[in-house]
């Protein structure tokens, strides 16, 4: 919290446990914070995490800068002619990136940050589209590094409880697995983007940016820093042959071949062993880690079958990708070193011993989790960071208290609560890029999107509260979970339109210019507030909304392998 400095303080916390440790002695926690990393680094599985988080950099590279990204603008550019359907578009391309938060975010924001520009929508919608797509995407995956770390992170709980997979009846993948229906606020925060975007009915900060922008085609403020773009990092895409071949073919790959090497590697081609018991028994590493080389090999073959690049400039791009997940890598394995550091000094039994003590009631336990999630991701800036700092606590404490049975509600909780400080934090790495990539004022970024994930979250408190008192069944609460949102995003919208005196509905520019829509007598406050509507059967939102639900339905599809 003092230094805003995740790497620092990632390094801090592990170096301090080493100290304890080593009782007292500075240079023996020295040394033996070495070792902690140098083991987490040795782990089989770390290892193979840490070569397929390189090889997706390298095939997100590709896809940028192969003018796949290019060759998308070029597509779409003539059929997206308003602001809602540049924002539309944004969450929609979003969900095809599911497999890197970071790359979703630099690839999605190129690819549409010109268009909501041209179609007067303002910078903060344009920030926020990615950052509440990005971040629940990825963690759904269904062939994702967060899927990686995320059971990377359950394995250092079971570690840190002393038991094992065959003990508790489920592998870490397979709870990861039965986590995901539970997850209620990344759900929400990704269907808000979409609800928003379609109804186009704004509320807190948004509300008056996007009037703003439609009304005087300011997109940012005029006092407002814009973030820089730091697409150099891979290079300008090649205008040589742009092809969307460059950008399906390598996603399209990636999730045949991480799926098929999972199910594979889990014995799904043995007489008797059917799929879901393939999954749960996979080495998911191993199959994410076919799936990122192929990826990876993908483009490199795109690239020059293509002639966007030559053999020069395409061991280059591999070479640029791996440079872009270097922050990622370093989080990464300070996050499992000071989850090793919490198992050696015994952190997660002392948790344990004093929660059970206290005598919390055992329903409310994943409403706790989740709170204690928010917290300390808002305060330090990182969801991975916070993943590994409480699943070693959270996943003992709630084997003690409740039993086995409460673990994928608690694992979806903490992923989630983790998630929401990442969007809230001004200091989140994700959210700092969502401001670089659409072109925002960062704090403008912050201020307009908290209001939308609070939302998100007080739905989550709420459907936390029924779970405590006795609602046990994600299918009931997921879709009660819809409608609530879908009910405080309308009424929030007609509150704060009535109170500022402005549309509910946000009208489009165009409308704004050609004098349909009076700007003075809105702004005057005597204008009626149901001045434009949208057609819902429009191609964009349609389209939209046949690939989200069939994105769902597959990741409904993949969470059930997990029994």
């Amino acid at each position: 919290m003092t230094t805003r400095q995740v790497l620092v303080s990632l390094f801090a916390g592990v170096w301090v446990g080493a100290l304890l440790v080593a009782e007292w002695n500075p240079v023996g926690a020295t040394a033996l914070t070495m070792d902690w990393l140098v083991e987490v680094v040795r782990s089989p599985f770390d290892t193979k995490f840490i070569i397929l988080i390189l090889f997706m950099g390298a095939g997100a590279a590709f896809i940028y800068r192969s003018g796949g990204i290019l060759a998308l603008e070029r597509a779409i550019g003539d059929r997206v002619s308003t602001a809602r359907e540049s924002q539309i578009l944004t969450w929609l391309i979003g969900v095809f990136i599911f497999f890197d938060s970071y790359t979703s975010t630099v690839v999605t924001g190129n690819a549409t940050r010109e268009l909501s520009q041209e179609n007067y929508s303002s910078r903060e919608m344009h920030a926020y589209a990615l950052d509440s797509t990005t971040s629940p995407v990825t963690t759904f995956g269904p062939v994702s590094n967060w899927i990686g770390f995320q059971v990377s992170m359950i394995i250092a709980g079971f570690e840190a409880t002393r038991v094992t997979a065959q003990e508790l009846g489920v592998t870490a993948f397979g709870l990861f697995l039965q986590s995901i229906p539970w997850n209620i606020y990344c759900f929400m925060a990704f269907f808000m983007v979409g609800f928003i975007s379609i109804t186009q009915r704004f509320f807190g900060p948004m509300l008056d940016a996007e009037w703003r922008a439609r009304s005087t085609g300011a997109t940012i403020k005029d006092d407002a820093t814009p973030l820089s773009d730091v697409s150099a990092d891979v290079g300008e895409p090649s205008e040589k042959n742009p092809s969307l071949v460059n950008f399906f073919a390598p996603i399209l790959v990636l999730l045949v071949t991480g799926l098929v090497s999972m199910w594979y590697l889990g014995g799904g081609y043995e007489p008797g062993v059917d799929i879901a018991t393939a999954f749960q028994e996979t080495d998911v590493a191993l199959g994410l880690l076919y799936g990122a080389f192929a990826f990876m090999l993908t483009g490199f073959v795109g690239s020059l079958a293509y002639r966007t690049m030559d053999l020069e400039e395409a061991s280059e791009t591999i070479i640029d990708g791996f440079k872009t997940m270097v922050i990622a890598l370093a989080i990464i394995v300070l996050a499992w070193a000071i989850g090793l550091a919490a198992e050696n000094v015994g952190t997660a039994q002392y948790i344990v011993d004093v929660m059970v003590g206290s005598g919390v009631p055992g329903g409310f336990l994943p409403l706790i989790v989740f709170v204690a999630a928010m917290f300390v991701a808002f305060t330090t800036g990182t969801s991975w960071g916070t993943m590994a700092i409480l699943t070693p606590l959270a996943i003992p404490l709630s084997l003690e208290l409740v039993g086995p049975s409460v673990l994928p509600v608690v694992v979806a909780m903490l992923f989630g609560g983790a998630i929401w400080g990442d969007h809230s934090s001004p200091i989140s790495d994700t959210t700092v890029m969502s401001s670089i990539f659409a072109g925002s004022d960062h704090i403008d970024h912050v201020s307009t999107q908290i209001p939308f994930a609070a939302t998100a979250a007080g739905v989550t408190v709420v459907v936390l509260v029924l779970y405590g008192l006795g609602l046990r069944t994600p299918f009931v609460a997921l879709p009660l979970a819809f409608v609530l949102t879908a009910a405080a995003v309308l009424a929030l919208n007609k509150l704060d339109a009535r109170r500022k005196g402005l549309p509910e509905v946000m009208p489009e520019a165009e409308a704004i210019q050609s004098g349909e829509v009076d700007v003075e007598r809105v702004e005057n406050g005597t204008a009626d507030e149901r001045i434009s509507s949208y057609s819902h059967l429009a191609p964009v939102p349609v389209a939209a909304v046949v690939v989200v639900t069939g994105y769902l339905a597959l990741v409904f599809v993949f969470a059930m392998l997990g029994g």
